[in-house]
């Protein structure tokens, strides 16, 4: 059973991070005390081919040196050529499996020799030192980090080659005690990362995180250990802390926001400390005060310049503060990049948040009609050429936007699963066969836009989980704006 102890030595002198900070003056550095506990990981050893790879890569690898054209293997094995084809130039060929020439490489003979036999790896989870509760990820990999000044304030350096240093807030008063996770807790901590990095995985057809395919996880059985896990949360709203997912799955982390919240309620120290960053009124304000107030200021300055923005749920907050990010923008002369970063990330938020609504309202009245889920790739998106066809609204070039997005994603966003923004907006477009008088007609009418808004989910992919592009106050301005007509259309009266 777990108990809570006042602290009053330095819980640890380890301090990790799982992610780069972000190099922003509106980035507020907390050291968050965790029991790190060691887990081993077992997965299948290398790709898994499925059916019709390994029925080709096997038909291939006996037939030795006699030549097979894509027509006699679809011949021998009853199949489609195009299917064969597709599974030879862009699965097998791109996977060095098969040379140019469609003959078994030495990779693709160990790929069908490989064993199925589990591979392990290890991890760490870790376990809220103030709360108790356990953090919803794993990580794969993390650094050791010295602080300069290792004080109640910390200094560390963030970047060797601008000398710049940022200060940390060392969370540490009430510290619970560790508690070893049972069998179905980190079994449940494997799920809910394996779900969170799915959808990192899926937002485009870029791949931004290793996925991970374990199939079981085990504790180890080594003691547990104490660190400071290093977390950044973004201040630029100016009335509350917005956690940066210190595992890089996303831009923001919800769930860390929510354990701020409940740690706050376990440490009075914790509580001032937030209270002072934002507060600048003589009368001084709790943070959850704080947070309130600027949450009814948010709704009155949206609503006097969207007056029907409360027609949809949760599009206050992110409007609100893409109406600051906006003025910041006007006022500063050179470019922030994490601000323009986050920015790019809320704009595409507001579309999401849109398109979820406005799905809601107007569904897609049969799931039927879409591709089943047994066809080929190039199958599906001949199917969904043929549905966006019948709207009547598209041409050939919006028709290849719209299908920048893997067709499965379709379905599942149909169904009301978690969805990217192109998937969204594919799934809208397929759905106004339904509707003659669609609110999303007015993009269909204004091919910039319709451009405008396809880059925007492209850029917001890479604000989100690239680390390389250096984004403009230019680019976030002109994104502010396209959000920005696209809710003068879908606000209306």
């Amino acid at each position: 059973m777990s108990f809570v102890v006042r602290s009053k030595a330095l819980f640890s002198s380890t301090y990790i991070k799982t992610a780069d900070f972000p190099k922003s003056r509106d980035i507020q550095l907390f050291a968050w005390p965790v029991h790190c506990w060691e887990v081993y990981l077992s997965s299948h050893k290398g790709r898994e081919l499925n059916l019709f790879e390994k029925a080709i890569l096997e038909l291939i690898r006996v037939t030795g040196n006699r030549e097979l054209s894509a027509g006699q293997i679809a011949e021998w094995l009853s199949l489609e050529k195009e299917m064969v084809l597709y599974i030879l130039t862009a699965t097998m060929q791109p996977n060095g499996w098969l040379d140019k020439n469609f003959k078994i490489t030495e990779e693709g003979r160990k790929l069908l020799d490989s064993e199925a036999e589990p591979e392990m790896t290890s991890a760490s989870v870790f376990q809220c030192a103030l709360t108790g509760e356990w953090f919803p990820r794993i990580a794969y990999k993390f650094s050791e980090v010295k602080p300069e000044v290792d004080s109640h304030k910390l200094v560390l350096k963030l970047d060797r080659a601008t000398d710049k240093r940022v200060r940390g807030y060392r969370v540490n008063d009430l510290i619970s005690e560790a508690t070893r996770p049972s069998d179905d807790e980190v079994s449940d901590l494997l799920n809910k990362d394996k779900e969170a990095r799915w959808i990192a995985n899926n937002i485009s057809d870029e791949r931004y995180n290793v996925p991970i395919k374990a199939e079981k996880v085990v504790l180890s059985s080594k003691e547990v250990s104490r660190a400071y896990l290093l977390l950044s949360a973004d201040i630029s709203s100016g009335y509350k802390f917005d956690f940066i997912d210190p595992f890089s799955l996303s831009h923001r982390a919800p769930w860390m926001n929510e354990l701020f919240d409940r740690a706050r309620a376990e440490s009075s120290k914790l509580e001032k400390f937030a209270s002072s960053v934002f507060n600048t009124q003589e009368e001084e304000l709790s943070y959850s005060e704080a947070v309130e107030l600027m949450k009814e200021t948010a709704n009155i300055e949206v609503l006097s310049r969207y007056p029907n923005a409360d027609r949809i749920e949760d599009l206050i907050d992110p409007l609100f503060e893409l109406m600051n990010g906006k003025e910041r923008l006007g006022r500063e002369k050179f470019a922030d990049y994490s601000l323009n970063r986050s920015l790019i990330n809320g704009c595409g938020s507001v579309l999401e948040i849109v398109c979820k609504a406005t799905l809601n309202t107007y569904p897609l009245k049969r799931l039927d009609v879409l591709p089943k889920r047994a066809l080929a790739d190039y199958e599906k998106k001949r199917e969904l050429t043929w549905l966006l066809k019948k709207v009547r609204k598209f041409n050939q070039s919006q028709i290849h936007s719209i299908l920048k997005v893997q067709p499965g994603k379709i379905y599942q966003t149909a169904k009301g699963n978690n969805s990217s923004l192109r998937s969204l907006l594919a799934t809208i477009f397929i759905s106004m066969a339904d509707y003659p008088h669609h609110p999303f007609l007015f993009i269909t009418k204004d091919n910039l836009l319709f451009d405008n808004v396809y880059d925007l989910s492209f850029d917001r992919d890479e604000a989100s989980h690239g680390n390389n592009t250096r984004f403009t106050n230019e680019q976030a301005l002109h994104y502010i704006n396209v959000v920005d007509k696209v809710l003068e259309n879908i606000l209306v009266d």
